[in-house]
C-alpha cells in the first residue's frame, strides 16, 4: 500500500473537501481525485461518499482513518530512527578491553564521556584477554579493542592503534616481604628467588610479555607459581603471601589489606595502553568514539 495516498486520505478525510485538501497537500484537484479513486479500487472499498455538495466519510472509511494514521505516525517514527541511525544518535558500537583496563581513569572516562555526548548510542562492553580481543575485533565482534604494551602492537593493516596513555610497572609485594618496607625504587633482580602471579601466557601481548621481559632482562627466567586473568585475583593472590607480581600503577587503586606496591628502578619498566580500531569505512558511531579518543581522521581521497 503507497503511503503516499494513505497520507492522501488522511488530509481529505479530515477536510471532507476535495479543494481544501488539494490546496493543504499542494496540489491539484484532479490528480488528488484519482490517487483516492486508485486507492478505492486497491482495498475494494468505497471510502468516501461524494455529491455535489459534500464529502463523507463511508462506514469503511470511518474503519480505516485510526489505522491510516496509526500506519503513518509509525513511518514517521521508523523514519527518525533511521535518520538519526544515520547521524550517529542511535545505535551500537562494541567495545572490549582487559579486567586491567578499566582500573585507569583514562578509559572509563573515554567511555562515559562518550555516552554522554551519544546517550542514544548503546555502548557494548566485553570482559576479554588482549588476544582475544584482537581476535574478535579481526572477526567483526568488535569495534575497539583496549590493549597493552610497551610497543605499538603489531597489527594487520585493517586495523590501526594509538597510544593512551603510559603508566610505570611496579611490583606488588605482601606486606611480609623483605623489600616491602624499603623507600628505595626496587630492581627486578632483587625478586630473582621469589615466586610469581602472573597472567596466563595465553592473555596475549602486554602485561605478562612486559613482566617475562624485564625478568629475562634482570638475568632470570620468573618462578611462576600462580596464574590469574583477573586485576584483582593477582592482586589477592600477592595478599595472601602466594607471590609477588610485576603490574600497571593503576592497580594501586586495588584496595587490599596486606599488599605493598613498589616502585622499579629498571628503566623499561613503563607501559602503554593502546586503542585498537578498524582502519577501513566505519560506522557514524565508530567514527565518534575514535575522536573522542583523538584518532586522526584519514584524509578524504
Amino acid at each position: 500500500m503507497d503511503l503516499r495516498r494513505l497520507h492522501y486520505f488522511v488530509v481529505l478525510a479530515e477536510t471532507l473537501h476535495f479543494g481544501r485538501a488539494a490546496l493543504r497537500l499542494n496540489m491539484s484537484q484532479p490528480p488528488l481525485s484519482h490517487q483516492i479513486h486508485v486507492l478505492e479500487e486497491e482495498l475494494q472499498a468505497r471510502l468516501f461518499e461524494r455529491n455535489n455538495r459534500r464529502v463523507e466519510l463511508t462506514p469503511a472509511g470511518q474503519a480505516l482513518l485510526p489505522e491510516a494514521r496509526a500506519l503513518l505516525e509509525q513511518a514517521q517514527r521508523t523514519g527518525n530512527v533511521a535518520a538519526r541511525v544515520q547521524r550517529g544518535e542511535l545505535g551500537q558500537i562494541r567495545v572490549g578491553f582487559t579486567s586491567a583496563a578499566a582500573l585507569a581513569p583514562v578509559i572509563p572516562d573515554l567511555i562515559l564521556a562518550y555516552r554522554q555526548r551519544w546517550p542514544g548510542v548503546q555502548v557494548r562492553i566485553e570482559e576479554l584477554s588482549t588476544q582475544e580481543q584482537l581476535q574478535a575485533i579481526l572477526a567483526k565482534r568488535l569495534d575497539f579493542a583496549f590493549v597493552r604494551g610497551t610497543d605499538t602492537p603489531e597489527l594487520p593493516p585493517s586495523l590501526g592503534s594509538i597510544r593512551l596513555f603510559e603508566d610505570a610497572l611496579v611490583a606488588a609485594l605482601p606486606a611480609s616481604h623483605p623489600h616491602a618496607n624499603s623507600t628505595r625504587a626496587l630492581a627486578v633482580s632483587a625478586l630473582v628467588d621469589d615466586r610469581f602471579v602472573m597472567y596466563p601466557r595465553e592473555s596475549g601481548i602486554g602485561a605478562y610479555q612486559q613482566a617475562m621481559a624485564l625478568c629475562h632482562h634482570a638475568g632470570f627466567a620468573p618462578q611462576i607459581t600462580q596464574e590469574a586473568r583477573s586485576a584483582a585475583t593477582i592482586v589477592g593472590l600477592v595478599a595472601a603471601g602466594l607471590g609477588v607480581a610485576l603490574v600497571p600503577e593503576s592497580f594501586r587503586s586495588i584496595q587490599a589489606k596486606g599488599v605493598v606496591f613498589r616502585p622499579l628502578k629498571d628503566k623499561d619498566s613503563k607501559s602503554a595502553m593502546w586503542l585498537v580500531f578498524n582502519t577501513g569505512k566505519v560506522s557514524v558511531q565508530e567514527q565518534g568514539f575514535m575522536d573522542l579518543a583523538g584518532v586522526p581522521r584519514s584524509p578524504i581521497p
